[in-house]
């Protein structure tokens, strides 16, 4: 704890101690409201900043109201009896205004709205109160205030300079909050308490969203949880499909029962057979003992079959045939045996081109798609996106050991990329950028540098598809918005000064419509401008 003997420099090195601490506690697992009010806590403790608070607008009644504090009288606060009016008082003047506040004799400031300062226990000493504005991408959040002794050998400015770092580093998180109160509230979907059950029985079983696309198969899935009917999930790869089989088989009576899964794509066809049916000893050349195969696993419970869009033909008929008859023969065996399971398949191919190609049957078709499930592609949820990125940094963060933030804009970068390779891609890209990260924080340019790669490897996808389906070079141009995504995240070059400076020119500095003409969103316009240092 910091005492008045203390020099600056000492207290400087607390300063550094205590911001390796926050960025720790930012990197954990916990709930926002958690982190921020054990900031405040760590601010009293640690360097003597007493009765923190962090107030947050309140439109409705045009006030700051305290969201999270340190300290603070309970009955006080129930009361509202911080909060300050928008145009009122210091604290609405840091609001309204973006700029720092100090007084440095609270307790006899004639002027001071409300008295919201405290007397600090313990000291005859004057009394200072310093407010400093929480800023999201250059706009006010929020308000962080605390309270401190009068001391002449320490200065407010390392005070104010400690606050306005911690006020950067709680910013993302208020961000985020709000990020997902404003998906709730935009989503009529999420108007209801069984919406919010179902978003809320979503993050237990690992799927982070609120979209509404994502809220109906949840739906879907919850009313047919219990039933024996066949779930076919249907999406592109990378969307989650394991996830809301698990889900599926453990919210149903079947979940003390096992759930055993199998990805069909990845087995070679020659082992399928027998990893599906089982084998007995001394049945082929190689079966040295006998195999329990993974339906017969799966008794009581749910077998879920991934990518059944590429099982073999002839294997087909013989799951068509125990789906019919509830029994399996192994290889080998002499006679059947009875199977109780639920099934659950999944596919990202167009299983309807596939029959019309004679690559997969029709019969099997309807005994599997009794109750289908259509998971929508991460583009199609963008609002999940910044939601589904944290919980990825926090994973990483904790298995690679790392305390990382994600500063300003990110989220941006992030919801502007199509991710073709939905879930899975966004969190590799998460991923990378703690890996590669040398500061606290990852910036929207640490993505945008990692996501040029993606869509290089993207585009080379894309233009061998367009090889395949004979589109020529013109045809590909008229594409448009692709061309717009194959060229967001090029590195910003020397080159593009002269196109930046034409298109400002056509629409008279007028940045927004100079950016839709080349394709970039403002915020990449900008960031253009300033490592060229160019002025509009």
């Amino acid at each position: 704890m910091y005492t008045r003997k203390q020099n600056t420099n000492e207290f400087r090195a607390v300063n550094h101690s205590l911001l390796i601490e926050v960025s720790k506690l930012m990197a954990k697992p916990y709930s926002s409201a958690k982190k921020i009010r054990s900031v405040l806590e760590l601010l009293s403790k640690w360097v003597d900043l007493h009765f923190g608070r962090v107030l947050l607008p309140n439109n409705q009644t045009s006030e700051l109201e305290v969201a999270y504090s340190y300290g603070l009288d309970k009955e006080k606060l129930e009361a509202g009896q911080y909060n300050v009016k928008f145009s009122q008082g210091l604290t609405g003047y840091v609001w309204r205004s973006g700029q720092v506040a100090l007084v440095t004799d609270v307790m006899n400031e004639p002027v001071f709205i409300k008295k919201i300062a405290e007397p600090i226990q313990g000291t005859r000493h004057l009394v200072g109160f310093m407010s400093v504005p929480i800023i999201v991408d250059g706009k006010p959040v929020g308000v962080l205030s605390a309270q401190r002794r009068a001391n002449p050998r320490r200065r407010y400015s390392d005070d104010i300079d400690l606050l306005r770092i911690i006020a950067a580093m709680i910013g993302p998180v208020i961000q985020r909050m709000q990020l997902r109160a404003k998906s709730i509230s935009y989503n009529p979907a999420l108007l209801d308490r069984e919406s919010v059950r179902w978003v809320e029985l979503c993050e237990a079983h690992g799927i982070i969203g609120s979209s509404k696309e994502l809220l109906y198969a949840v739906k879907t899935i919850e009313n047919v949880k219990d039933s024996q009917a066949p779930i076919l999930l249907l999406g592109e790869s990378g969307t989650g499909k394991e996830l809301f089989a698990s889900m599926t088989h453990k919210e149903s009576k079947r979940r003390r029962n096992p759930f055993v899964s199998i990805n069909c794509a990845a087995i070679p066809e020659s082992l399928l057979e027998s990893e599906l049916f089982g084998h007995e000893k001394g049945s082929f050349t190689g079966a040295h003992r006998k195999h329990i195969g993974k339906i017969e696993q799966a008794e009581g419970g749910t077998l879920f079959l991934d990518e059944i869009g590429d099982m073999p033909l002839d294997l087909q008929a013989k799951l068509l045939r125990v789906l019919q008859d509830k029994v399996i023969q192994p290889i080998g065996a002499d006679k059947p045996k009875p199977v109780d399971f639920r099934i659950i398949t999944a596919t990202h191919v167009d299983l309807g081109k596939a029959i019309q190609e004679g690559k997969f049957r029709l019969d099997l078709f309807y005994r599997l798609n009794v109750i289908p499930i259509a998971l929508p592609a991460l583009r199609e949820r963008k609002p999940d996106i910044p939601r589904l990125a944290e919980h990825f940094l926090s994973h990483f963060c904790q298995t690679y050991e790392r305390t990382l933030s994600f500063s300003q804009g990110v989220y941006e970068v992030l919801s502007e990329f199509r991710w073709p390779g939905n879930i899975r891609q966004l969190q590799n890209v998460i991923e990378r950028a703690i890996l590669q990260a040398e500061e606290y924080y990852i910036t929207p340019e640490d993505i945008e540098r990692i996501l040029s790669t993606e869509i290089v490897t993207n585009g080379r996808q894309k233009q061998t598809l367009g090889e395949e389906q004979g589109i020529g070079m013109n045809q590909e141009k008229n594409l448009g918005a692709e061309n717009i995504q194959n060229r967001r995240y090029n590195w910003v070059d020397a080159s593009e000064t002269e196109a930046i400076m034409s298109a400002l020119a056509q629409s008279r500095g007028n940045q927004t419509k100079a950016a839709k003409h080349l394709g970039y969103t403002l915020r990449q316009l900008r960031y253009r401008l300033k490592k060229l240092g160019l002025k509009s």
